[in-house]
């Protein structure tokens, strides 16, 4: 397969190229026009997005699927641009957690869909004040010897634990998977600024869903405090996951994040359920009912979210409009992501000997042609490659 475009996205900036595929991989990017390739005329090629934190689609989830489950929600995904997925499993009972654990060790990955690059912990270590769609029976304090075990007995599967890092043991927890190379997410908490800077010091470097769930800037009669929201702005150390939906971030908040916070420190991230692709209703999550509309997830009363269905296309699409470069908007969806999951020696870019992981988009940046690993796994109607 050989790509040319007069606007492709490589790491030095979007500019015309050729991209040269075989057996996966990326083998050659020339600035050649002249050689015989399909033309793409104006449309962009980029890498593919990858998102790192996603409960399911296509009606299915994660934490209960097996190999055909797992399978639809990549394929869903594909037609969105996605060409990796890092898989979110909630907060759950002792046993549940680890057979869902086991059902995706077992996932066996097709060449023919978006790769399934390993699991998102979420919970159950959380603060129950900011509990969110978790079940408050099933919220607890760090315990070693399971979260050893997650580590231990399913290695690389393992990619993020998120946790809240205010409770007692996190930070012990933090440091422990740190030093075995899993990324500790700081999520679902109300821990102060000092509170946040010792999980940084610990090892924490992600914060999931930014302004969401999270603690924020309080007055006491003992003095001032930023919260979670206000350190992952501020602190470099810390990428920020954004859901950026018009939801679980109005579009004013995102115009703020993206005015202050570096690019190169912003992950696009969906936090999609399993609505998403499928259309609105009532769904079970983590075992409670949850209603969804065209555009986001609700608790049963109506007045929290139960994650989303956006899309990683879509994402892209606002925080552009909120006043993102593309340029910049792309790297947030591709090389940030690659980056926090460790998969950027292979991933996330338009280079040489990396995975031909590719999305063509119109002028539009809607998706005409998701490549995954050099198989295209979604084609527009009105495109043939």
């Amino acid at each position: 397969m050989k790509l040319k475009s007069k606007r492709v996205a490589l790491p030095t900036g979007i500019g015309p190229a050729v991209v040269e595929v075989d057996g996966g991989k990326i083998v050659r990017v020339d600035d050649d026009l002249w050689v015989e390739a399909t033309d793409l005329g104006n449309a962009l090629l980029a890498p593919g997005f990858i998102d790192i934190h996603c409960n399911g689609g296509g009606g299915e989830t994660f934490e209960d699927g097996g190999q055909h489950e797992i399978e639809t929600i990549l394929r869903t995904f594909a037609r969105f641009g996605t060409t990796s997925i890092v898989g979110a499993i909630n907060s759950a009972p002792r046993e549940a957690r680890t057979a869902s654990l086991e059902r995706l060790a077992a996932f066996r990955k097709p060449s023919d869909c978006p790769e399934f690059l390993g699991a998102y912990l979420e919970g159950p270590y959380y603060n129950p004040a900011q509990r969110g769609a978790h079940s408050r029976d099933w919220i607890r304090e760090p315990e070693s010897e399971e979260y050893g075990r997650w580590v231990e007995d399913f290695g690389p599967l393992v990619r993020v634990v998120a946790s809240a890092p205010e409770l007692p043991g996190s930070r012990e927890m933090i440091r422990y998977l740190s030093e075995r190379d899993v990324v500790a997410a700081i999520a679902h908490t109300m821990a102060t600024d000092v509170e946040v800077d010792d999980a940084i010091d610990a090892g924490a470097t992600l914060l999931s869903h930014l302004y969401n769930a999270s603690s924020t800037f309080t007055r006491t009669d003992e003095g001032k405090h930023l919260g979670v929201a206000e350190m992952g702005l501020l602190r470099d150390a810390l990428t920020t996951e954004i859901i950026p939906d018009g939801h679980h971030l109005t579009p004013r908040m995102l115009e703020l994040i993206v005015k202050v916070k570096p690019p190169e420190l912003i992950c696009i991230t969906t936090d999609a359920m399993q609505a998403t692709g499928k259309g609105p209703g009532e769904y079970i999550v983590m075992g409670q009912k949850a209603w969804v509309t065209e555009e986001v997830a609700y608790r049963e009363d109506r007045k929290r979210h139960a994650g989303s269905v956006l899309t990683m296309d879509r994402g892209v699409r606002n925080v552009v409009a909120a006043g993102a470069s593309v340029e910049d908007a792309l790297k947030m969806a591709a090389v940030v992501p690659a980056r926090t999951v460790c998969v950027s020696a292979r991933k996330g870019e338009i280079r040489e000997g990396f995975d031909a992981d590719l999305v063509v988009l119109d002028d539009a940046l809607e998706v005409m042609v998701t490549i995954s690993r050099g198989t295209v796994v979604h084609q527009r109607e009105d495109v043939r490659l």
